[in-house]
This record gives C-alpha cells, sequence and structure tokens, in this order.
C-alpha cells in the first residue's frame, strides 16, 4: 500500500490531508512535534503512524522518510529562511529518490521574489524533485487560528485590507486537492492556483460572521503600521507580524480578489462557502 509523509500534520491543512488520504485508503506517516498531543487527534484513524519531526533536527529525518513515496509539504510559520532551514530536509528528500512532494505554497507566488514560499519552490525545481505546487489564497481558517481571540474577546476584525476582496478559500478544500495531487500523476510538475468560489470583503465577512454567530462583529482597518504595532503588542512573534503585514499590503493591493475554477476541477465538486465555513467553525468563537 503507498505511503505518504505529512508535514505539520496536526495544523489546519495537514490534519485533514490525514483524513483525506485514510478514505483513500493510503498509508500515512503523521509528521508532529508533539506526539502524545497528536495522539489524542488521530487515535480513531486506521493505517496513520506518528513520527516526531522537526525541520531543525535532521536525527527526524530518517525515521520519518522511511518507505515513504510521497510528501506533502507546508512550511512552519515561524522558518523564513528556506536556505538554512528547509534545504537539509529537502536534499534528504532528493537523496531518498522520494517520487513526489506536493507543496502548499501562496496565491501570486511567481510574482514574487521575496517570500520565502518562492524560494521552496525553486529549491525543489533546482533539485529535481518531481511536484505539485498548491498556490492557494487565503485560508478562511486563519479567522479561527490568527484572529480568533479578536473575534472571541473583542467582536472585531482587526485587519489592515481596506475595501478590497478575497477570494478565501477553506483548508478542507485545499487538503481535499493535496491528497488528489499526492495519489495521481496527472498533474506531476505543475502549479495550480486555488481559491474559494467568490471573493468577498472584510465587511461582508464581518457581517457573516454577526449572522452566524448572533452578535455584532465589527470591521476594523487600521493602518498596516498599526496592525503591525498593535499584533506585537498582542503577542505575535515580530517575523510573522511581518509576514502578515506583507500579506495584508498585497491584499490591499488586490492581489487576492482573483477567482479561478481550477479547484472545484480538481476536487469535482464546488469550493465550500464563506457561510458554511463560519457555521462549522463557530464555536471557535463562542
Amino acid at each position: 500500500m503507498d505511503n505518504y509523509l505529512i508535514t505539520g500534520a496536526s495544523g489546519n491543512i495537514g490534519q485533514y490531508v490525514v483524513n483525506e488520504l485514510v478514505i483513500l485508503k493510503k498509508n500515512v506517516k503523521a509528521a508532529v512535534h508533539n506526539v502524545e498531543k497528536a495522539e489524542r487527534l488521530f487515535k480513531d484513524k486506521e493505517n496513520v503512524e506518528l513520527v516526531t519531526f522537526d525541520f531543525l533536527d535532521s536525527k527526524t529525518f530518517e525515521k520519518a522518510l522511511e518507505g515513504v513515496q510521497g510528501v506533502f509539504l507546508v512550511r512552519p510559520p515561524n522558518l523564513s529562511e528556506p536556505e538554512n532551514d528547509m534545504l537539509p530536509f529537502l536534499e534528504t528528500v532528493k537523496k531518498k529518490g522520494i517520487k513526489k512532494i506536493v507543496f502548499v505554497s501562496l496565491l501570486g507566488v511567481e510574482k514574487n521574489p521575496i517570500v520565502p514560499h518562492r524560494k521552496i519552490e525553486t529549491i525543489i525545481k533546482n533539485l529535481c524533485i518531481p511536484y505539485v505546487f498548491l498556490r492557494p489564497s487565503f485560508f478562511m481558517q486563519n479567522l479561527n487560528t490568527n484572529h480568533r481571540e479578536e473575534i472571541k474577546e473583542r467582536d472585531e476584525l482587526y485587519i489592515p485590507a481596506g475595501k478590497s476582496k478575497t477570494s478565501f478559500i477553506d483548508t478542507r478544500d485545499i487538503a481535499r486537492a493535496a491528497a488528489i495531487c499526492l495519489t495521481e500523476d496527472k498533474y506531476n510538475n505543475t502549479a495550480i492556483t486555488l481559491t474559494g468560489k467568490e471573493a468577498i470583503d472584510y465587511s461582508e465577512v464581518a457581517k457573516i460572521l454577526s449572522e452566524v454567530l448572533e452578535r455584532k462583529i465589527q470591521y476594523k482597518n487600521p493602518s498596516l503600521l498599526k496592525f503591525r504595532k498593535e499584533r506585537i503588542k498582542r503577542g505575535t512573534p515580530k517575523e510573522f507580524a511581518n509576514v502578515m503585514t506583507l500579506l495584508y499590503l498585497m491584499t490591499k493591493l488586490g492581489t487576492a480578489k482573483g477567482v479561478t475554477h481550477d479547484l472545484e476541477e480538481l476536487i469535482k465538486r464546488e469550493p465550500t462557502g464563506f457561510k458554511e465555513y463560519a457555521i462549522d467553525h463557530k464555536e471557535y468563537w463562542n
């Protein structure tokens, strides 16, 4: 039976990739930092082996990659220098003869050489590892992770996006696309732009959240510099605050508003709508 390594297996994409591969009757190695925590997450899943993994610890690579034919790759937000902190793992993937990497990159990365995702794509290409680059728009799940506290505790969306629109995508849909790309060869060596079915602005996001949560959620639109300063004040690491600020600058410039049909064609169904996502995740904000 096929065997796949899923990095970030307890994250907001990885855990769903594991689920999709289990449905497809594939063997899965779930790469995690905390095996004990992950055991609770995957305790009822068949054909799932938990392995301790750290991009910064080469001693964890061998066991994780043993017997694996494909790798699902996500970049941890705290690793911002791929040439140093991810290259050793990717070189090991090449050395082991892994047949494919499916990497979650970034919408518009082909026009942005600064972001780490672009550098990772370049490394994978230079190593001549067969790949699929998934380039998704903003995750809906950012709102129940990165922005959870402000919605739950302050009833606000504190985001510097102006009136710009975003074609939000549900990470569960990304996961389904990733599982298909891991297990089917026809997408090899391609980059696929993934978006939701429509683009909405953050005023509309606040309106939908208000309806679902049955309380007023206010969209606050600070300047980019004020946003960065406030995020750091609230405890966001400076490096991640910088990445968030850059991504919202790109949003304000209109780079996140495009809608494609690639996701629908790939997963063979309509992408998840924002209201459906909000209903499914409302316990995070209550």
